[in-house]
């Protein structure tokens, strides 16, 4: 083969792929004007996985292209389609952004929230119980510097730390 046949068919053969890339990357664009339900059954077929909705916008991820849209839709209708960054898709390296640590802090958020509202409501029915000479008869005490007990509250608390299990359990005899 010549140096010119071998040109001739590099040359060829580069704008194949750059026609194959360019025509997948104007793939959905073909859907502008197409009603939404059929829209998202082609975007399907062509491996796309609606990503979540935002008003009238949807996001689409392609995994193995790792390609991110929006399609606005108006009237039923897509009515644009913009390319994104992999990130507004939530995509992360290999799918999807891992919200673990997100979920775990909310629900210890609420946990906390539950348990002090519980706490508070506890400590106001134990009030109804007693009278304020209860409290003058027993009087806070410090057993070991920089501890606090409240027999009122048979519980017991570091300065600077709060509530501490070890001295409580010590001076009210509570077992775990």
């Amino acid at each position: 083969m010549s140096k010119t046949t071998r040109a001739v068919v590099a040359a060829v053969a580069g704008l194949s792929v750059l026609a194959t890339s360019l025509a997948a990357a104007a793939q959905p664009r073909d859907l502008i004007g197409a009603r939404a339900g059929q829209g998202e059954n082609s975007l399907r077929s062509r491996g796309y996985q609606l990503d979540h909705t935002d008003g009238g916008v949807q996001y689409w991820w392609h995994p193995r292209d790792r390609e991110c849209i929006n399609l606005f839709v108006d009237d039923g209708r897509y009515d644009t389609i913009d390319r994104r960054p992999a990130s507004e898709c939530n995509a992360g390296k290999s799918g999807k952004k891992d919200n673990t640590g997100a979920i775990v802090a909310g629900a210890l958020a609420i946990g906390i929230l539950a348990a002090a509202a519980a706490s508070s409501k506890k400590k106001h029915e134990d009030d109804r119980y007693r009278d304020d000479d209860d409290r003058r008869r027993d009087p806070p005490y410090s057993p070991a510097r920089g501890v606090d007990c409240y027999p009122s509250q048979r519980a017991c608390y570091e300065r600077g730390r709060g509530y501490s299990p070890s001295w409580t359990s010590r001076e009210f005899g509570y077992r775990y």
